[in-house]
């Protein structure tokens, strides 16, 4: 069945869009079903591009096996590859990340089940294992420069407050007692200005001094 598959895909045409040729949008584009009004490939007008019909695919026992004719099974865990088995089934590791595939890969090696999508094994377990070192080393030497990094701004900040201190250590003068406050104020005090004397308290102090040096000598 599986040779009679290989024939008939053979024998099988290609089959383009309507009108891929004119237009260079279209030139890489896959089939489609002309749904136009007039269109002459449509309406099956003259010697035109062949049309999908029934006939052209492979024997039904055949469709959905790989061409070594066994089962293909999707594989995205470690479990479903465990349930799988060299002799039954075929492989093709989905979209995963590159530690997963790495390891999904690896344990099919072990289980020589064969892989569809991955044609040469050691060479992409190769690849992988150097990308995953030049990941490493890149991730070490960038901690350290960070560690560097971290370390220096902390001496920088150690340098500062030491710096701080000092200069708040001398410009700090003694705090006085209470005792000493107080003298201060007190010397600060001023002293309240003298008030202009009356005319009445200028004369009574011309009397007081002419009372204590006592009366005068009448002259003869």
């Amino acid at each position: 069945m599986m040779k009679l598959r290989a024939e008939i895909s053979k024998r099988r045409p290609e089959f383009p869009r309507n009108k891929s040729g004119h237009r260079m949008k279209l030139r890489n584009s896959t089939w489609r079903k002309p749904k136009g009004k007039h269109t002459k490939l449509r309406l099956h007008e003259g010697s035109r591009l062949p049309i999908v019909k029934d006939g052209f695919r492979g024997p039904v026992v055949t469709r959905g096996l790989y061409k070594t004719g066994l089962p293909i099974a999707m594989v995205y865990t470690m479990q479903d590859l465990l349930k799988l088995k060299s002799s039954e089934h075929v492989a093709i590791i989905a979209n995963v990340g590159q530690r997963k595939k790495y390891d999904l890969v690896k344990k099919a090696v072990e289980m020589n089940i064969s892989l569809v999508n991955i044609p040469s094994v050691q060479k992409f377990l190769d690849k992988i294992e150097k990308a995953i070192k030049v990941r490493k080393h890149l991730r070490s030497e960038y901690v350290k420069n960070r560690t560097k990094k971290t370390e220096t701004k902390k001496e920088e900040k150690k340098q500062e407050k030491m710096e701080a201190k000092t200069e708040v250590k001398e410009d700090k003068k003694p705090i006085a007692t209470k005792k000493e406050t107080e003298e201060i104020k007190s010397n600060l005090e001023v002293e309240p200005k003298a008030t202009e004397k009356s005319r009445s308290e200028i004369l009574k102090e011309q009397q007081a001094k002419a009372d204590l040096s006592g009366p005068k000598e009448v002259k003869k």
